[in-house]
């Protein structure tokens, strides 16, 4: 154990050693907001198309730009007596930022506060000959600019960037005042700072409401669609119920009566025993997929466990083809080429293709003679079901799902699917479904 006087110690640089690298990490974390030059900010008007419109804060800023910059020029070459060259250099650096925080809000205010330096310098070097009614340390127009661009950056930046600005700006008039001496009892230092604080409260007030609006926003979308995905897994899982009542009780009955109805009778054929035994199988695997449909319609996403897999695949085709030649349909199957595994969605997608082509001529055309044919392509494969006409009687037709089910697993691969008659009467059914061997198996 260690002792009860060595602990107070070791928690206390535990706790000294954590704040001093989250210090460090967060003052990193605004120099680097500070003075990201390059940063440039989202267009003014994103959702406007009109590239004219889009262009039109910029013409407003340099307007409004143009309009400091020549008094400022004006005084620049009156107080400070520089010539006319000088002075609008000077009114250029100072307006020109005004429409660079546009773009470049950091690097434009930046900017703004080193151009506002040289006059506050220029009056301190000029001694008694400078004007007694000059403001200081920065002009009238100059002081407007540079509170233009600190509440543009105020509106894109993050709150800490502005603040942290807005206390540089203050630092660099009062080390202004006290390094150098006024040549003007007109100080407008304070006027600034307290323009600009209100100009940045104003600021932090809209922009937290906006950005609480947008929240109220996003939260009312995800609202709305937590209430549509609800009601639509409330709806799926209504129609799992629905089909569990209704199918599987028939089903399960259809099962148990063909497993009995070889024993209600005395030494049976072997045919009546065997086809029984077809119907109970039939049921049962009808069952089954029944209830793999029911668990994808009662969850969202297929389970883990494997409970309701696995899913049929080319694998059980034979199986399928046997099935329907038991029940009576006179086939042919062909199977071409190099079997191979496939990805799981390009075999299950075959195998119910072929299900439902085998279903429907068992179904419309009693008494055909179907061809079979599977080809195994280098980058697909080709499925061919053919039936001559029906010799026997049909049954009555539905309005079921089967032919815009087929289409719609087609499609969904990127395949093709053609159903119709032949010129000699048979009814075909041809598809092609790419591979995609890239996506795995």
């Amino acid at each position: 154990m260690i002792p009860d006087t060595e602990s107070p110690p070791q928690r206390s640089s535990r706790r000294t050693g954590s704040a001093r690298p989250l210090s460090a990490a967060t003052l990193r974390a605004l120099l680097h907001d500070v003075f990201a030059l390059s940063t440039r900010s989202a267009p003014f008007l994103p959702r406007v198309r009109h590239r004219v419109l889009r262009k039109l804060p910029f013409v407003l800023a340099a307007f409004f730009a143009l309009d400091l910059a020549v008094p400022t020029a004006l005084a620049a070459a009156e107080r400070l007596d520089l010539v006319w060259a000088g002075a609008a250099a000077l009114g250029c650096a100072q307006a020109l930022p005004v429409v660079l925080a546009l773009r470049w809000p950091i690097a434009a205010w930046w900017l703004s506060l080193v151009a506002m330096l040289p006059y506050g310098i220029g009056l301190a070097a000029m001694g008694g000959s400078a004007p007694a009614d000059a403001p200081w340390p920065w002009t009238e127009t100059g002081l407007i600019a540079h509170l233009t661009v600190t509440l543009i950056v105020a509106w894109r930046a993050k709150p800490r960037v502005y603040v942290t600005q807005w206390l540089i700006t203050v630092l660099a008039g009062g080390l202004l005042t006290v390094l150098l001496t006024p040549a003007s009892d007109d100080n407008d230092l304070f006027l600034l700072a307290l323009l600009s604080a209100f100009g940045l409260a104003v600021i932090a007030v809209v922009r937290g409401r906006s950005e609480a609006e947008h929240k109220l926003r996003e939260q009312e979308v995800l609202t709305e669609f937590e209430r549509t995905r609800r009601a639509l897994l409330e709806e799926r899982t209504r129609i799992a119920r629905e089909l569990h009542d209704v199918v599987a009780h028939h089903m399960s009955v259809i099962a148990v009566q063909a497993e009995a109805a070889p024993y209600r009778v005395t030494d049976p054929p072997q045919e009546l025993s065997d086809s029984f035994a077809s119907i109970r199988g039939n049921a049962l695997s009808a069952l089954t997929e029944m209830r793999h449909i029911l668990g994808m319609l009662r969850s969202e996403e297929q389970p883990s466990d494997g409970r309701y897999t696995p899913q049929p695949s080319l694998e059980n085709i034979e199986e399928l083809v046997a099935n329907v030649r038991a029940a009576g349909l006179h086939i042919e199957s062909v199977v071409s080429g190099a079997p191979r595994p496939l990805p799981k969605r390009v075999e299950l997608s075959a195998f119910r293709i072929v299900q439902e082509a085998l279903s429907n001529a068992l179904r419309h055309a009693p008494g055909c003679q179907v061809e079979f044919e599977l080809s195994y392509g280098r980058t697909d494969i080709r499925i061919r079901v053919s039936n001559s006409p029906a010799t026997g009687a049909r049954q009555q037709a539905g309005r079921g799902h089967g032919v815009l089910g087929m289409r719609e697993r087609a499609s969904t691969l990127g395949g093709t699917l053609q159903i119709g008659p032949r010129e000699d009467g048979w009814y075909e059914v041809t598809a092609a479904l790419p591979t995609n061997e890239g996506e795995g198996v």
